[in-house]
């Protein structure tokens, strides 16, 4: 009897813990807008520029909010479209909904996930040895 109750919770914990991660996949199906962007000063401008690059890419990000696009579809597929550009490919949530990826052409990007709710998706993507973080919206 003890061993027929263990693995019944054993049974119930793995279709929690699975279902649990198929709901997190679940919240990023739809549409998605581009809410906000954040990237750290280039570490090779000087003082003297830095206040005109920020307001540069103030003004950058402003357009791309206007423009940007997200599309995650459920069976995994997204497109992005940007500025006049469309890029597709597929992408994935792991088990615990911490890590995306996103796959195009052969290329795979991760990006830790920060806060993923029905309405907003935050994700933090290191190039180069610096973080990004993106916000999108619904």
């Amino acid at each position: 009897m003890k061993k027929i109750i263990s693995i019944l919770f054993t049974a119930a914990v793995v279709t929690l813990v699975a279902c649990a991660g198929g709901k997190k996949s679940e919240l990023v199906v739809g549409s998605w807008k581009l809410a906000d962007m954040a990237a750290p000063m280039p570490k090779e401008i000087p003082d003297s520029m830095k206040a005109k690059f920020e307001a540069q890419m103030k003004s950058q990000i402003d357009e791309m909010k206007k423009t940007t696009s997200f599309d995650f579809n459920k069976d995994g597929s997204y497109t992005v479209k940007m500025m006049g550009q469309e890029n597709k490919g597929t992408w994935k949530l792991n088990e615990d909904g911490s890590k995306m990826t996103m796959t195009q052409e052969g290329k795979n990007d991760t990006a830790s996930v920060v806060e993923l709710t029905a309405n907003k998706l935050v994700f933090e993507v290191s190039q180069q040895g610096q973080k990004s973080k993106i916000t999108l919206s619904k």
